[in-house]
């Protein structure tokens, strides 16, 4: 340790020749200079984790980037938030360079003496985080400034070694974003053969062409005002799989220990349950029922709040979650997945979200029942169609939560590793070859398969 420098950011981007700039002020970009399509404008929200996330950004004109050119980025800039979640920042990869710096955060750009991705790495300590955070400026809303990432301290080993480091962390995240790409795919690919099948009938026939448009038989049905297959029946989800309540625990029982209980706050926006900040209840010698632990494949869904309806699939996890109150449970029985495809991606389809809005509205705040919920209609196909879907898309489902597993473990590893690395604790040759680091969370995974 004593072998690394100690420098401040301010000096690594001056003796680098790098940049270390504000993003553009209000006056000069406005609002309605923001178009549907251009170069893409990097803001506080589309910085996730150390990446940029394209899903809700801003676009502004050429003219205007090339009016404000000291804002476009380039491979190794690292882009901060300056308000706000102040220890927000991104790592600009090759497919971002020329993206623009907008309003609200920070450019870095570090220079040729320091491994851009070690410094982002750097920064994501806690320590890091921690520091920035003690800095910031402003009562009700944290601000940074130039001057305070300036005289961020750093201990940096030589660049050799910055750049192993970081390539041990990316190797992790690679693999994560590898796998979520794939999940995505899969995800995909279900959704286009349930719309192919159960939105535009055109699932297989007896000869194994598309039924509608091959002059399958359609009836008329009266409710739905529109005609569906012959044998088809408007039930409802509670139909297919109903839902029920989880359990109410105590507000005297909820610890830093004890049962791993799934809230509200748990259930994500892209059908997944975060499992990293559960709440832990401790029941003092209370039993309760089996049948508030959700296995993986089951789905859970958000009865209560601004988030209403919105539901995840239970994860592969090392221990048992419990399902809290207010949260909906759609057991799907010992083998969730057998079940899992039709269900997930009914619940998908804008017409139930569009159904709980409607019924859960009129209140100061959001509520839905369980019943409510089981009696939004659904239509459903004859039971071998609807099997043969199921037993078409369950491997899809399997790698999917196999994938989110992995993730889980190759996480845990690169959080633990982080820290460790970054103040010399675990040197870069005492840990084997980085491939061997992944086979350790694949290993994990294939224990429950």
């Amino acid at each position: 340790m004593s072998e690394w420098l100690k420098i401040k950011l301010g000096e690594i981007v001056r003796n680098g020749q790098g940049v270390l700039q504000t993003g553009p002020f209000g006056s000069q970009l406005h609002a309605s200079d923001y178009v549907d399509h251009g170069i893409p404008c990097i803001m506080p929200a589309n910085i996730k984790g150390t990446r940029i996330d394209l899903s809700k950004i801003s676009f502004i004109q050429e003219s205007d980037a090339n009016r404000l050119s000291k804002h476009i980025t380039k491979v190794g800039d690292i882009i901060f938030s300056r308000r706000g979640d102040v220890t927000l920042k991104a790592l600009i990869r090759n497919n971002e360079e020329g993206y623009f710096c907008g309003t609200g955060c920070i450019l870095v750009r570090p220079g040729k003496n320091v491994d851009s991705e070690f410094l982002a790495y750097y920064l994501s300590t806690d320590d890091s985080k921690n520091w920035i955070l003690s800095k910031a400026v402003g009562a009700t809303m944290p601000n940074i400034n130039t001057k305070i990432l300036a005289d961020f301290p750093i201990r940096l080993p030589t660049k050799k070694e910055q750049s192993q480091i970081a390539k041990i962390l990316s190797d992790l995240d690679s693999k994560i974003e590898l796998n979520n790409k794939i999940n995505a795919e899969l995800e995909a690919m279900a959704k286009l053969i349930y719309d192919y099948w159960f939105v535009q009938f055109e699932f297989p026939n007896e000869v194994g062409k598309p039924y509608k448009s091959s002059g399958g038989k359609m009836v008329w049905n009266e409710e739905l005002k529109r005609e569906v297959p012959e044998g088809w029946e408007l039930g409802n989800f509670g139909t297919y799989c109903k839902s029920s309540g989880g359990y109410a625990f105590k507000s005297s029982w909820w610890s830093d220990n004890g049962l791993k209980v799934v809230k509200i706050k748990d259930i994500q926006e892209d059908y997944t349950i975060n499992i990293s900040d559960l709440s832990s209840a401790s029941i003092s010698g209370e039993k309760i029922d089996n049948k508030f632990i959700a296995k993986p494949g089951n789905i859970l869904i958000a009865m209560t709040g601004a988030t209403v309806g919105k539901f995840g699939i239970v994860p592969i996890t090392d221990g048992p979650l419990y399902v809290n109150q207010r949260v909906g449970f759609f057991n799907l029985g010992t083998e969730p997945i057998d079940k899992l495809p039709f269900l997930v991606n009914s619940l998908n389809q804008k017409y139930f979200r569009e159904a709980i809005f409607t019924l859960a509205s009129g209140a100061a705040q959001p509520n839905i029942s369980n019943e409510q919920i089981n009696n939004i209609q659904l239509l459903i196909p004859r039971k071998t169609l609807l099997e043969n879907y199921n037993k078409t898309l369950k491997a899809n489902y399997n790698k999917i939560l196999l994938n989110q597993f992995q993730n889980q473990k190759l996480s845990e590893l690169r959080d633990w590793l982080l820290p460790m690395l970054m103040n010399g604790q675990v040197k870069v040759e005492k840990l084997s070859d980085k491939e061997e680091l992944i086979n350790m969370a694949a290993e994990e995974r294939e224990k429950y398969r």
